[in-house]
């Protein structure tokens, strides 16, 4: 992509992304988002469809930023096994708890929520084919990616419309020996 068509990008990103933290996702124009990024409409149609196009490919800047992150510090330990993954997701998202709170909160966007367990699930899927070789599965590795995908989506949300009561690290404690143990204790022997 050309640095004109990457500069136009990222503005109407941050102009969506500036917006949706001032009023409701559903009340933002097309108009609102060019006018704060000092752009027409044209040039906004040249790259989205939609709004939530814009929001969702916005997003996803983030994420990639956050597994990079991931992938530097953790050494490619499998996220199912690693906390410090988790950490730095957690804290990831105390950095933009305002625009987290809106996106996952009650009024939280269908299509950019399935965007994210999609992305978080196409990473976990990756890990787990990685990591887990020819053990034996306990279900199919997309069914595997899913399900920590939808997990840690369903832990962030509650923290984040909890106020953060437990910090990045508790949180990924947490979540990592959810993922390793499961919910419920095995007998002792």
């Amino acid at each position: 992509m050309d640095r004109r068509k990457k500069r136009s990008r990222n503005m109407l990103g941050q102009a969506l992304l500036e917006l949706v933290r001032e009023k409701k996702f559903e009340q933002i124009t097309i108009q609102d988002i060019t006018d704060r990024a000092d752009l027409n409409r044209a040039t906004f149609y040249l790259h989205y469809s939609s709004k939530e196009e814009l929001l969702a490919d916005s997003l996803e800047a983030y994420f990639d930023e956050l597994v990079q992150q991931i992938g530097t510090k953790t050494m490619n330990k499998p996220i199912w096994e690693n906390p410090e993954a988790d950490e730095l997701v957690f804290a990831h998202v105390a950095e933009h708890a305002d625009l987290y709170r809106v996106l996952l909160g009650e009024d939280g966007l269908g299509y950019v929520i399935n965007r994210v367990i999609d992305y978080i699930a196409q990473f976990s899927e990756l890990q787990l084919r990685a990591g887990l070789g020819t053990a034996e599965l306990q279900a199919p590795i997309e069914i595997m990616a899913r399900h920590v995908a939808g997990s840690l989506y369903a832990i962030i949300t509650w923290w984040l419309m909890n106020d953060m009561p437990y910090t990045p690290r508790q949180m990924a404690e947490m979540s990592t020996r959810l993922c390793v143990t499961g919910t419920v204790p095995m007998p002792q022997e």
